[in-house]
């Protein structure tokens, strides 16, 4: 059906009235012949519409429930609408979007005729018809709020945050501006049960329930993760995002392997069908300064053609000396209905991050005499030339086909390509005198890489009857290989710093490293999957599902020798056939609260040698929730509450390194096992105010009992991670302002650190921290806005990191940022 021309010449009132009369008639009647179907009797549909005008409210419900609603522009003119978040039966949401406002509305199949009470009909005005062509996915931006009314990040089924048997964290659009999140690690490390420790200035390490996130997904797409290396996995610009889903535990239904920790996925925004743009100009302490362009539209004048375009540029310094970073981000993505039933989509995204004064690892944590050394926040041990220069593109297509039974298939490849030139050399190695400062040496090395990851996923979803109930079906494939190439150069020698470290400012002459090397690994990974939710009830619901998944892992090394030969180490794994079951369930006890209960196994291949150069087994167990959720305010609020048990073996743990080759050594641990509990709030606790909190508790031990240490950051978890953050706009002639703040507190976390002088380790603690942010937004008038944010604003003192090569990372101390936004 096409779209009637809005801005037609003014007709006669009797002309109006009957135009209008038959379009609503022939709408009305098409839409029941061709739908075949009613309105009153559609399934529950994921909605996520924010309080606005009734007009836009009613267009956006059109979309997302797939209907064609007929009104007067001048009937609801003026109207406010309540939001609408969550699975709802669509007249439901209609009556909801309708409650307060004098309009009822009649039903024709899918057409639905709004009137007003007092029987004046539609008689005036053009006629307005939503819910046409597709991509119209949900998104957080522009709701205004800290919650959504659905994600399939969990089983890749659209389900409400209440109907998914997990723990599921949403940080939207809304959040991510008003914490001032401009990286992936800004978002983690405010979110609700993430903890983070640094490697060093460039390298963090992000953790869930007790173990690092090693899972990353863009739209539900895996990749892989590099590890300590971390080639961008940890950098990501979130200009380019409309949110984020964290979904806590184990995730081998969509991931295939893992930690039981969690999965990040990342959504990229979409086109939009109406014209919007944005220039936003930050400046914050330390010299950063940002820049950044967002524009989306239409491409054709019916607007079945749309694209969007983020472009980012951001040069700053920081707290530590001589460290500086610039960083260039393009993203563009085109969605094309090439029928009313089937949407293209195309896009590319890029990033490029240069940073100067890198360190490796941190400061030495003793002074020779074994005291602790005192060293500023600002100090930076690297070289002013030391650097980790990434690179990281991606190109991404999808198809997607929706059937008349509701059935929708989509098809999508990504091309992720990874590049970096690492260049260190950092004064942190040995242990000062504490008087002259003499006695450090470098750690430095150079290496360089390439990485071409590509992942095909092919899925199909629907609603499928069985014993006269209609239930939801999810089946898929994916195919995923990585390839990476790249050169080592000579950096065994750790050169002696000739002078103080006291007066150490970052200026070194840089040595040659030549190249002694060689390197590349090749991963594969081609699964099956399959989901089913059942409803045997109303208030009932199972999901069965499993995932089937063969492992390929190879490297080569290659060394060259002073002979002019070469020395090479390798390593190959393989697994095949490996099953990931999954279940889960929901009871509704009523119209707001739900208990569930869920179920995954857990599986990782390794590829850690043992000291005779076999490689281990991997690691496998088991990961159990049960809990209690609750949505209130028409799903403006959601609450959780979750207990959990993860149960592993074979966990790799380094006992040493191979003189010969200098690669680690590693034993596996018989058992692991980590219990907890995990509270979260997020959403509206009233009208203009937001919240989002969480508590994490999550105790790991052996099964000895002792505390699990990771590597290289020989450290614990903290086992308690508290997050709150919320915000409120004053009511009255103060309504332009908003005002809010958070704490992000944690609990003592332990590292090891060699002591000579003992023979042995010592234990190191960081003990438990709070850190307080503060913001406020002001809004000049419907184009302009003006934001300030205030980090750690009582200067807390801590240690974000400790037990990388025995030595300790300094967190941020207070910082400020100011940030404008102009919208056309």
């Amino acid at each position: 059906m096409q779209r009637p021309n809005l801005n037609r010449t003014p007709l006669s009132i009797a002309t109006q009235r009957q135009t209008v009369r038959r379009t609503l008639l022939t709408s009305a009647f098409v839409a029941s012949v061709l739908l075949g179907s009613t309105m009153a009797q559609a399934a529950a549909v994921a909605l996520n519409i924010p309080a606005q005008s009734l007009a836009s409210a009613l267009n956006e419900l059109g979309k997302q429930a797939n209907l064609q609603i007929l009104y007067s522009p001048d009937q609801v003119q003026g109207i406010k609408s309540r939001s609408v978040l969550g699975s709802l039966e669509p007249v439901k949401a209609l009556e909801s979007l309708l409650q307060g406002s004098g309009i009822s509305y009649q039903l024709n199949g899918d057409t639905v005729i709004l009137s007003a009470h007092q029987g004046q009909g539609l008689e005036l005005g053009a006629t307005n018809i939503s819910g046409q062509g597709m991509g119209t996915s949900l998104t957080t931006e522009d709701t205004h709020s800290y919650t959504t009314g659905a994600s399939n990040s969990s089983t890749k089924l659209p389900l409400s945050i209440r109907e998914t048997p997990q723990t599921v964290t949403v940080i939207t659009r809304q959040l991510m501006d008003d914490q001032a999140a401009q990286s992936i690690g800004d978002v983690l490390r405010n979110a609700p049960g993430i903890s983070t420790q640094a490697y060093d200035s460039d390298r963090m390490e992000y953790s869930a329930r007790g173990y690092a996130i090693t899972n990353f997904q863009y739209d539900g797409v895996n990749t892989l993760y590099d590890g300590v290396f971390d080639e961008g996995a940890t950098k990501v610009d979130m200009a380019l995002y409309d949110r984020v889903d964290i979904v806590k535990g184990a995730t081998g239904l969509l991931s295939g392997s893992g930690e039981p920790s969690a999965t990040v996925n990342l959504i990229r925004k979409k086109p939009t069908r109406e014209f919007k743009a944005s220039v936003t100009a930050s400046a914050g302490s330390w010299d950063n300064y940002r820049t950044e362009g967002d524009i989306s539209g239409p491409l054709n004048d019916d607007g079945s053609v749309r694209g969007r375009f983020v472009g980012v540029y951001q040069d700053a310094d920081s707290y530590r000396d001589h460290y500086s970073k610039k960083n260039d981000v393009f993203y563009g993505i085109i969605e094309a209905d090439l029928t009313p039933d089937t949407l293209f989509t195309f896009g590319m995204d890029y990033q490029n991050i240069k940073p100067r004064g890198s360190s490796w690892t941190g400061n030495p944590y003793y002074f020779s005499d074994y005291t602790k050394t005192d060293f500023s926040r600002s100090f930076n041990p690297a070289t002013d030339w030391s650097r980790r220069d990434v690179q990281i593109q991606s190109t991404f297509a999808a198809l997607e086909h929706r059937f008349a039974n509701d059935w929708k298939v989509k098809g999508t490849l990504t091309q992720q390509t990874n590049d970096h030139d690492t260049l260190l050399g950092s004064a942190s190695g040995g242990k000062p005198n504490p008087v002259t400062g003499d006695g450090m040496f470098f750690y430095w090395g150079k290496w360089e890489g390439h990485r071409v990851q590509n992942t095909f996923d092919l899925n199909a979803t629907g609603p499928f009857t069985l014993f006269g109930r209609e239930h939801e079906l999810v089946v898929g494939a994916t195919s995923q290989s990585s390839r990476q190439t790249g050169a080592t150069f000579d950096g065994s020698e750790y050169r002696k710093l000739n002078s103080s470290i006291f007066d150490w400012n970052g200026k070194y002459p840089q040595p040659d490293f030549p190249k002694n090397g060689k390197y590349e690994t090749n991963q594969n990974q081609n699964s099956a999957y399959i989901a089913a939710r059942f409803k045997p009830a109303d208030d009932w619901s199972i999901i069965l599902g499993s995932r089937v998944s063969d492992f390929q892992y190879n490297s080569t090394y290659t060394y060259y020798q002073q002979t002019s030969t070469f020395q090479d180490n390798k390593t190959t794994s393989k697994q095949h056939g490996k099953v990931t079951p999954y279940a889960g369930v929901v009871y509704d006890i009523n119209d707001t609260y739900s208990v569930y209960g869920s179920y995954t196994s857990i599986y990782k291949p390794v590829t850690e040698q043992s000291s005779s150069g076999t490689t281990l087994a991997p690691t496998e167990g088991n990961s159990y929730e049960i809990g209690l959720k609750g949505e209130y305010f028409d799903g403006r609020l959601n609450a959780s509450a979750a207990v959990f048990r993860t149960e592993q073996k074979n966990v790799p743990i380094q006992t040493g390194t191979d003189v010969n080759t200098n690669l680690g050594i590693y034993e596996s641990l018989d058992g692991a096992t980590t219990n907890g509990i995990e509270l979260e709030l997020a959403g509206e606790l009233m009208p203009d105010w937001n919240l989002m909190a969480g508590y994490t508790y999550a105790k790991t031990r052996s099964e000895d009992g002792k505390r699990v240490y990771g590597y290289p950051l020989e450290t614990t978890k903290p086992e308690n991670v508290a997050r709150v953050f919320t915000t409120y706009r004053l009511p009255g002639v103060m309504n332009k302002v908003t005002v809010g703040g958070g704490v992000n507190w944690q609990s003592p976390f332990y590292g090891k650190i060699y002591n000579d002088a003992k023979g042995d380790s010592d234990f190191i603690e960081q003990q438990s921290y709070a850190l307080v942010n503060l913001m406020t937004r002001y809004e000049y008038n419907e184009h302009l806005t003006f934001n300030l944010n205030a980090n750690n604003v009582f200067d807390k003192k801590y240690l974000s990191g400790l037990g990388n090569f025995n030595t300790t990372y300094y967190g941020e101390p207070r910082s400020l940022m100011l940030t404008s936004k102009y919208t056309f």
